[in-house]
């Protein structure tokens, strides 16, 4: 095996010099190792939680063994499969995928799938097909908000991934959060749709309203604009619903799913949509592909990711550990003055803190004593905490020890010594108060 010190050197030699002095600011200098359950090691052997789970995709934990065997079982029979052809897995999983989402209390469902090998690529398709469908341009987003670094998924992100490389898609119109109570007044004759991530995580993980999530599923029916909705961090169970917008009483018109999808093992992501937007294909079927979507191999890992992510028992599992997390980081606020509270929806959580400044000490000082978690990169207040799913309770106290800890002995930090922080020292949006 690579040692730590050589695999060190050849990131940066031939992969990214630029990240290495930021991952050292932090503690993020870890080569993995060893990965199981809630945990993974380093090189050296020390252990850490992990609580970032790579924005959702470890929801079942490191090396599920469900997963795993469902994986095994199917490379004895199938390959990537080829997407020119029919194919009992994709077509098992399309079904199963739809009949997910449910139907809301009106009667709305959803009809049909497109795969994909990743998020972005899923949300891109997004974008195609609300334009494509509706014969408009503009794609209504948030401020601050995050869906992709490529193509169209990475215009209807914050302005930064785009900027950086010279290339702004046009059609797309940003919202701040605060004016999403009144969405239809962004509204023109060529709005296609509105794009949301169900709970916005790169901005902060916050909490959208139920209120307000229904004035805007109601005023874009009113309006003939689609709503689309990117689950794929907040999908999967990791809401405490099989989809976060569940718990709104809503159907989106579109939304992606990636990440947790693929239970950790092999990439798949998908979008689904309703059943009348499949009139795009009449004239041309044969107008979109994806050569890796729906690979007959993540087809597995994804159908053993909805059989969990559909059992009430697990979802009845993950809301007790968002109630013992709530409870623990609500009573900590009150003991700390460095802790705002929790944003939360099921265990799709960030702890909020009271400044910058604070967070970013915290966040060092907990990757220092083994829980590995990340700030939200687009409102540095708060910081990512989302451990595994199928975490047991003694492993959640465990846990929440050390949270404890790291923050007693976090100290505000001077940003304005670093490049990275200098322009951006105060956070976006105070959300705390927010909830469902």
């Amino acid at each position: 095996m690579t040692s730590r010190d050589e695999t060190v050197q050849l990131h940066e030699t031939y992969l990214s010099k630029h990240k290495l002095p930021l991952f050292k600011q932090f503690g993020w200098d870890v080569v993995e190792g060893k990965r199981e359950g809630v945990f993974f090691w380093d090189l050296d052997g020390k252990r850490y939680f992990d609580c970032h789970v790579c924005g959702g995709v470890y929801n079942l934990g490191h090396r599920n063994p469900k997963v795993v065997k469902a994986v095994r079982d199917a490379l004895d029979h199938v390959d990537l499969g080829n997407h020119h052809l029919m194919s009992s897995e994709r077509s098992r999983l399309a079904k199963k995928l739809v009949e997910s989402a449910g139907e809301t209390s009106s009667g709305e469902r959803m009809g049909r799938v497109v795969f994909a090998s990743g998020g972005g690529e899923a949300m891109d398709f997004a974008f195609k097909m609300a334009k494509g469908y509706t014969g408009k341009s503009t794609i209504l987003c948030l401020e601050g908000g995050y869906h992709g670094h490529t193509g169209l998924s990475m215009g209807a992100g914050d302005e930064k991934y785009t900027d950086a490389w010279n290339y702004k898609p046009e059609g797309f119109v940003k919202v701040s959060l605060e004016d999403l109570d009144r969405i239809e007044t962004f509204f023109d004759e060529d709005t296609a749709a509105v794009s949301l991530e169900t709970i916005p995580a790169t901005l902060g993980m916050n909490v959208i309203p139920r209120k307000t999530m229904q004035h805007i599923r109601k005023v874009t029916r009113e309006h003939g604009v689609l709503l689309i909705l990117d689950e794929i961090q907040t999908g999967c169970g990791r809401s405490g619903r099989t989809w976060a917008f569940q718990h709104y009483d809503i159907m989106p018109d579109i939304f992606a799913t990636g990440k947790g999808f693929s239970g950790g093992i092999y990439p798949i992501a998908a979008t689904v949509y309703r059943d009348e937007m499949e009139q795009v294909y009449e004239q041309n079927p044969m107008i979109h592909f994806s050569t890796f979507g729906g690979s007959e191999i993540g087809c597995a890992a994804a159908e053993t990711v909805l059989d969990h992510a559909t059992d009430p028992d697990f979802l009845a599992h993950v809301n007790a550990l968002s109630d013992f997390f709530r409870n623990a980081v609500e009573e900590l606020a009150e003991r700390s003055n460095k802790v705002a509270g929790l944003r939360q929806i099921g265990m799709f959580q960030a702890i909020e803190f009271v400044d910058v400044a604070t967070c970013i000490s915290a966040v060092a000082r907990l990757n220092e004593n083994g829980v590995f978690c990340v700030f939200s990169n687009n409102d540095r207040v708060c910081a990512q905490f989302m451990p595994p799913l199928i975490m047991t309770m003694e492993e959640a106290e465990e846990l929440m020890a050390l949270v404890e800890k790291s923050i007693s002995e976090a100290d505000a930090v001077d940003l304005t010594s670093s490049e990275f922080f200098s322009t951006q020292t105060e956070a976006r949006i105070r959300n705390v108060n927010r909830r469902l």
